[in-house]
């Protein structure tokens, strides 16, 4: 059977500390084991039940447009554990993707705009070989990200 995508998150441990994942994202309860953590967990329940947010997929009907979506990724690489050098790397990518086509919808992205963008990376003339393939690289792993995570675009 299919996993459903409406189950409520779970309290897990982590070393000494009760975790629960939402959307792809740890959510910190204080220490495993603790009445304190039962309580964070309970009450993170409750605002989930009180407030549930309709997730939204990158489908064919969507219009989403790119710098939406660079927005959103950027805001989840900030939030995750990556070093501020691969966060600076992300920025660049996305500075020459959404220069070219912020205004455009994802779903009407494809691999042709992708090689355009990768022109214009080596029409600067400053950037060598490995590293607009790394910038190319990054921009794929953008769109494999919102197609395998539930997101919703920023408002």
């Amino acid at each position: 059977m299919p996993k459903l995508k409406t189950r409520l998150p779970k309290l897990c441990r982590d070393r000494k500390l009760a975790i629960s994942w939402h959307n792809g994202e740890r959510v910190y309860h204080g220490l495993w084991g603790t009445p304190d953590a039962e309580k964070s967990y309970k009450r993170f329940i409750a605002a989930l039940l009180e407030n549930p947010t309709l997730p939204l997929r990158i489908d064919k009907d969507s219009d989403v447009l790119v710098s939406e979506l660079a927005e959103g990724y950027l805001d989840h690489i900030e939030k995750s554990r990556m070093h501020r050098s691969h966060v600076a790397h992300f920025k660049q990518a996305i500075g020459f993707l959404v220069e070219i086509y912020g205004e455009l919808a994802v779903n009407k992205f494809s691999p042709k705009k992708l090689k355009v963008c990768r022109n214009q990376m080596v029409k600067t003339g400053k950037l060598c070989r490995n590293t607009v393939n790394d910038y190319v690289n990054r921009i794929i792993r953008i769109f494999a990200w919102v197609s395998k995570k539930i997101w919703q675009p920023p408002t």
